[in-house]
């Protein structure tokens, strides 16, 4: 009975830890560069990188209200609703010819916003300076995976 208890407590302690590292871990902030300027080394370390010009440039959408480069830490599942400044923003959707991976991780690209369509894999520290023509300038979201 009294090792049925111990185990018990010891069974809460663990739980509660776990959920404190759960919470720890959930809540740290993500965060988005945006218009980082032209070169691969303006790619921030732990980023994903994307610029809409081949060759790491930065492109000028300021007419339509699109980014020319963007930076995330993150899974991005749409990046026509990205904002910067102001609801109008457009972020980077369908206009990346250029991506960086500046993580320790493998990540996906995707032609359709939510993961969806054609599917481009880079890895840990690969770039390109110039994206296939299928998936140039048709990348809605991306993932590490």
């Amino acid at each position: 009975m009294k090792l049925s208890r111990n185990l018990s407590k010891l069974g809460l302690v663990a739980a509660a830890t776990a959920g404190l590292i759960v919470t720890t871990a959930t809540s740290a902030s993500a965060t988005n560069v945006y218009n980082m300027g032209h070169g691969a080394g303006s790619c921030p370390s732990g980023y994903i990188c994307l610029w809409s010009e081949a060759n790491f440039i930065q492109g000028s959408f300021y007419n339509d209200l699109k980014f020319g480069a963007f930076a995330a830490d993150q899974n991005t599942g749409d990046m026509g609703k990205l904002q910067k400044v102001a609801s109008t923003d457009k972020g980077m959707q369908d206009i990346t010819s250029s991506v960086l991976n500046n993580t320790r991780s493998n990540v996906c690209f995707y032609e359709h916003n939510w993961y969806g369509g054609l599917e481009f894999k880079i890895g840990p520290g690969e770039h390109w300076p110039s994206l296939p023509s299928w998936i140039n300038d048709k990348i809605s979201s991306f993932k590490f995976c």
